[in-house]
């Protein structure tokens, strides 16, 4: 769906993360932000702005212009490396209820950042109020650390919003980017906002997860569509590194455990039932070992495989409840399909 103003005015839903493509220090890039934070009742709520290559007062001047009297019942800004002095005028002349500067040291390094918005994040959580996350901008912290760092910190930051029942938007300055490292981030959002001078806004929005995944509904390959086939990507851009991807599928069980997780209707899993479809499966591939029984197969996933997915945000393992959640990533699951196509057949 599409928007010519110069002002974001398609719902947000619910929407726990959204991504904001318009060119940095941008009328719109800056409407839009502002707009956001006014659509979620920004006077009533509270809000975290991470900056990295834009001062305090910068963040903060900008809300006044933008929000007029509308401003958060409580504010923190983050400073995570603009390397800019930290006091603000902004913050000096009262218009905030409350707010809290928190500059970050010049070391900060990506889980750092993560720390400071979970931090600020919980105790936030006690008030009956809700909770906002602004952060300006995914294109400063490319500047300084490599993609599949800030992936990491997206993908935790944006999983934290969804459990907590946050907003958050990130920024991104399209004009600063290849194509391929843009599309890498648009699969890691809820919705995504981009900013074209000749139309205004366009919105996308992720397909109901209901549905069965495909990687064409999440974003367009790069690369295009395959000639002998326009239903299927030619390349498949995901958020983790090559080599990433290679140990994932390295283990004959963590695939046979993939293979099973991307096939499931329901996302939750408890661990017994995993267990026995796991295991039911390497037992009907002629060309694996056969497990040396159940009881083995639950000891490798609850203390290897299934501790590793969790660690890369691929799924979520509570061992205190013995349950699985899976977090449906079409392009992984092209992956996946695909080296279970070469394995099985």
């Amino acid at each position: 769906m599409n928007s010519g103003s110069g002002t974001v005015d398609q719902p947000l839903s619910e929407a726990a993360s959204v991504l904001v493509l318009a060119r940095g220090s941008s009328d719109a890039e800056r409407e839009g932000c502002a707009g956001f934070l006014t659509e979620q009742g920004v006077s009533v709520s509270k809000a975290i702005c991470v900056t990295v290559s834009e001062s305090p007062d910068s963040r903060l001047s900008l809300w006044q212009q933008h929000l007029d009297d509308e401003m958060p019942e409580e504010a923190i800004i983050v400073d995570a490396g603009s390397e800019l002095p930290a006091n603000s005028q902004a913050a000096a002349s009262g218009a905030f209820p409350s707010l809290t500067l928190d500059t970050l040291p010049s070391t900060v390094e990506p889980i750092d950042i993560g720390a400071a918005v979970s931090r600020h994040l919980g105790r936030l959580e006690q008030a009956d109020a809700p909770l906002l996350l602004c952060l300006h901008s995914l294109t400063g912290l490319l500047e300084s650390w490599e993609r599949d760092r800030v992936i990491a910190l997206v993908t935790a930051l944006n999983r934290q919003c969804a459990e907590m029942d946050v907003s958050g938007h990130h920024h991104m300055d399209p004009e600063a980017h290849a194509e391929e490292t843009i599309e890498m981030f648009r699969p890691l959002y809820d919705v995504v906002y981009e900013y074209l001078p000749d139309h205004g806004w366009t919105v996308t929005a992720s397909k109901d997860t209901e549905e069965t995944p495909t990687f064409r509904d999440t974003v367009t390959p790069p690369g295009g569509v395959k000639k002998g086939d326009p239903e299927e990507p030619e390349t498949i851009p995901i958020p983790y590194s090559f080599d990433q991807v290679l140990e994932l599928i390295s283990a004959p069980r963590r695939r046979s455990l993939l293979y099973h997780l991307k096939d499931r209707s329901e996302t939750e899993v408890p661990l017994d039932d995993l267990v026995d479809r796991v295991y039911e499966r390497e037992k009907a591939i002629p060309a694996r070992a056969t497990p040396k029984s159940r009881d083995e197969v639950g000891v490798s996933l609850a203390h290897n495989h299934l501790p590793r997915l969790d660690d890369l945000g691929i799924l979520s393992y509570e061992t205190a409840a013995n349950t699985v959640e899976y977090y449906p990533n079409p392009a992984l699951e092209s992956v996946i399909q695909y080296v279970e196509r070469l394995e099985l057949g």
